[in-house]
Parts: C-alpha cells; sequence; structure tokens
C-alpha cells in the first residue's frame, strides 16, 4: 500500500449489516477533507467501497490487530469501528497519525485496559500488535484487542481527543461541543437510538438498515 492516508473500516462476521460501511464511507467523506481512501477489510463486496482481504482469521475484535500488518498498512492511517457515528471535523486527527499508536482512553475504567480502540490513529510503521500476537494463547488470557495493545504500549500512547461515548458521555444530553466522534458500545447501536439530536447523524444508516 502507499504511504498516503487510509481510513479503515473492518466488517467481519455477522454482527453489523453492509449498510454501517455505508454510512461511515459517507460521513468521512463529508466531514474529512484530507485527501484519503477508505477502504473496508473485509471478505464481502461491497459496491462502491474499496476492500481489502483479512491477513487474519482472528473473531471478533481480534480482527482489529490484524490492522496493523505490514501487508495491511505500511502509511499513516485512521481506523473507525462501524458502530461509532462521526459528528465533526475529522482533519484534526490526521496529525495524529505520525505516532505509533493514538487513541482516545478508556472511558469506562472497566479493568479491561486503559485505551478504548473504538478509534485509531497510527503511522502505519508499528507491526507489533500483528506480529506478537497469538491468538491461541492471547485470546484465552486477555479480555480483547484493548488488553492487548495496554499490554505492549503501557500508558505510552498517545491520547486522541474529541472522541466520547453515546453512554456515558451524550445520552439524554445531546453531542459534547468538542464532539468529533461518538462511541456505541453495546447496546444500543446507533440506528436504535431514538433520540431527535441524534437522528441528523444516523439518517442515512436508517433508511438503509432493513
Amino acid at each position: 500500500m502507499t504511504s498516503s492516508l487510509k481510513v479503515f473500516s473492518v466488517l467481519w462476521g455477522d454482527k453489523y449489516p453492509p449498510a454501517y460501511v455505508y454510512a461511515l464511507k459517507e460521513a468521512v467523506e463529508k466531514n474529512l477533507k484530507t485527501p484519503h481512501e477508505f477502504v473496508c477489510i473485509t471478505t464481502q463486496v461491497l459496491p462502491g467501497i474499496d476492500t481489502v482481504n483479512p491477513w487474519v482469521s482472528w473473531p471478533g475484535w481480534w480482527q482489529k490487530l490484524g490492522l496493523f500488518c505490514p501487508q495491511i498498512t505500511s502509511g499513516p492511517s485512521l481506523y473507525f469501528d462501524l458502530d461509532t457515528v462521526i459528528t465533526g471535523p475529522l482533519d484534526y486527527l490526521v496529525k495524529y497519525t505520525k505516532h505509533d499508536l493514538a487513541a482516545p482512553a478508556n472511558w469506562a475504567q472497566s479493568g479491561h485496559g486503559g485505551i478504548q480502540s473504538s478509534v485509531l490513529a497510527w503511522s502505519g510503521k508499528w507491526h507489533e500488535p500483528y506480529e506478537r500476537f497469538d491468538f491461541q494463547k492471547d485470546s484465552a488470557r486477555l479480555w480483547g484487542d484493548q488488553e492487548f495493545l495496554i499490554e505492549l504500549r503501557g500508558d505510552n500512547f498517545v491520547k486522541l481527543p474529541g472522541v466520547y461515548s453515546y453512554k456515558y458521555h451524550a445520552r439524554g444530553k445531546g453531542v459534547p461541543d468538542d464532539c468529533s466522534v461518538l462511541c456505541f458500545h453495546g447496546k444500543p447501536d446507533p440506528h436504535e437510538v431514538e433520540e431527535k439530536w441524534l437522528l441528523q447523524y444516523t439518517q442515512t444508516l436508517r433508511s438503509n438498515i432493513k
């Protein structure tokens, strides 16, 4: 892959339909003016979306560690979970792609790692998560990819601002003033929320969910 900015998503398993990929792509294109290529890691055919086959077959959230494979990323990269909702400008995130790893701090403080992997920025030069992860051993002892990333980095990762949790920061309140990315973890999914302030951001998604 070239060194131009890549924006990645992952469609793996049956948790989300392709409508989530299309909605995310539309939102990224609207809010990211920096030239970029939107790429979905998936085995599915998605007309109008650039796709790349997964380099690993790790299930669930472990698939995200495959993003650090040198055959997938070798230049500045951003990643968004499919259940993130873009609510504001994204260009400020580009400067964080000079780092090995930049991510939001884990707002839940649930004991599952101090990093939140719903949104990631990295240089494409750090491949340790892919190279060191042993699925059989590590998936049995760790709760998820976030714990593995923290095991590798400790607190030595750059914190991404402007990323918030719907449950912790926005439910019943509205979008925080400096929020550009709103993360939905667990239930409800974005298309299930009826709060009026959110509908302007989820209109495309809701109209395409069958």
